[in-house]
């Protein structure tokens, strides 16, 4: 029987920007493709972009020399300016790697924003998904901040 990884991250970033401007960032697909790749020579292209509760997130991510990375995102709850609640799931090619629930928690600390993010990762058959989710979020949560500057 293939094993199954489990992670839970947890990671939190300030933006000086108001939720409303961060959740904006979220909810526009060309910004999410600037801020979401999480290196130079990495790019996201979207195949579907619904980002509406109930809707639904085709992207790719491409890396030169590695096949794609596909995830598919279902937007489970989501509160203008509060929070996003999604499921991914998430093929290497052909191959699922990983599933994932992820809330994203917004919260007004005066003009700023406190961005609480929470990732319960199952990764399966020893693709180690959980250190790229680490490494992927942690540099687009970054990258993030450049939205407001």
């Amino acid at each position: 029987m293939p094993d199954i990884a489990h992670a839970t991250i947890v990671m939190e970033r300030n933006y000086d920007a108001a939720p409303s401007r961060v959740f904006a960032a979220w909810a526009d697909v060309d910004a999410r493709k600037r801020w979401s790749a999480p290196a130079d020579d990495i790019r996201i292209e979207y195949e579907e972009a619904n980002f509406s509760e109930g809707g639904r997130d085709v992207s790719r991510c491409i890396e030169p020399g590695n096949e794609d990375f596909i995830a598919t995102v279902h937007y489970l709850d989501i509160r203008n300016d509060e929070r996003i609640v999604f499921a991914e799931d998430v093929k290497h090619g052909a191959k699922r790697v990983s599933a994932a629930l992820i809330s994203v928690v917004l919260s007004s600390r005066g003009e700023r924003t406190h961005l609480h993010l929470t990732m319960q990762i199952a990764s399966f058959d020893g693709s180690n998904m959980e250190q790229g989710y680490q490494f992927g979020w942690s540099a687009a949560l970054d990258n993030l901040a450049k939205e407001f500057a």
